[in-house]
């Protein structure tokens, strides 16, 4: 996925960049000062959330990324996987529509109001005898998320969703904010909500508190905790219950042989182990399921392990700055 064109904030970042590099071909006391303003420009990074959005469409699709029903979730479309039972695609096709309803109207066709009407309601129901998730939508969508203003509604959606709120939120609350971590805060929020992301969070704060020495002096061994926090709702070693994890059955409980190893202080770099008497909660095609406790763990040390996410704090509020 290319940078967002629709994110001016980079703007800002740039050109004290350009000030920074023609400062330091000239006088000495010139390229002091271009040091201590590139220091600044270290201490609070302003270009982060282009990195976010790129990092998480690297799991989740890019722009013109079509899913088919996945967990019967209708069509899952674009660089959030905005999805039609939840609501989301209707609330984004609404905005896409608004964009540009010229374009809007020449992707989807002549029945593109019925495709509003439908996805307003979060109704999987067909429209023109076709499901979302079959032709000619499928082709339709694909060629309505190459379009760049449809790509500005998509990056604006998802620098200011609920996602990124809660990531915010959560955040705050952990007292974490280098760009390291709003990628793996954005990326639970995303993948179970922003009040799924939310508990374990505060769990590990009341953890915390009850023993200060138990926090960790790292920023990146809080986060380390908290994914690990994430994934341990989706692991157990004793026999459930019962096979189903949720009411609606598509996560349910199976025995697993092997699992990413546990996210730990100092110990990011995860590896396949063999287990006995664990059990994984598992979505996805019965004939290949997979588990929501292995991709939290994997996608956690990827995110913490990443030479290019970048330490250092950045601004919170510089997602109002995206339009």
């Amino acid at each position: 996925m290319s940078r967002p064109s629709s994110t001016p904030l980079l703007l800002g970042a740039g050109a004290l960049g350009l000030l920074v590099l023609a400062a330091a071909a000239s006088s000495p006391s010139t390229r002091r000062t271009a040091k201590k303003l590139e220091e600044k420009v270290e201490a609070l990074i302003t270009d982060w959330i282009p990195t976010l959005l790129r990092k998480t469409s690297e799991h989740e699709g890019q722009f013109w990324s079509v899913q088919a029903n996945l967990d019967g979730n209708g069509v899952s479309y674009g660089i959030l996987q905005w999805t039609q039972k939840s609501g989301s695609l209707g609330r984004l096709l609404r905005e896409m529509a608004a964009a540009d309803p010229v374009a809007f109207g020449r992707f989807f066709g002549s029945s593109w109001a019925r495709l509003l009407e439908v996805t307003a309601r979060a109704s999987l129901e067909s429209v023109d005898g076709a499901v979302l998730w079959a032709e000619p939508w499928v082709s339709r969508f694909t060629a309505a998320g190459r379009w760049p203003a449809f790509q500005q509604v998509q990056a604006r959606d998802a620098a200011q969703s609920g996602y990124m709120a809660g990531a915010i939120d959560i955040a705050k609350l952990l007292g974490v904010s280098t760009e390291r971590a709003m990628v793996l805060l954005y990326n639970r929020t995303v993948q179970q909500g922003s009040a799924g992301a939310l508990g374990p969070a505060k769990r590990l704060i009341a953890w915390y508190t009850d023993d200060p020495k138990r926090r960790p002096a790292a920023v990146n061994d809080v986060l380390a905790q908290y994914a690990w926090m994430c994934a341990a709702k989706f692991r157990r070693t004793s026999a459930p219950e019962r096979r189903n994890y949720n009411d609606d059955g598509n996560i349910w409980w199976s025995p697993v042989p092997t699992e990413w190893s546990k996210l730990g202080v100092g110990a990011y770099n995860v590896r396949r182990v063999a287990v006995s008497g664990v059990w994984h909660a598992v979505t996805g095609p019965p004939s290949k399921p997979w588990s929501l406790y292995d991709l939290i763990v994997k996608r956690s040390s990827d995110i913490l392990t990443d030479p290019l996410l970048r330490d250092a704090p950045v601004d919170l509020g510089v997602q109002r700055a995206v339009a």
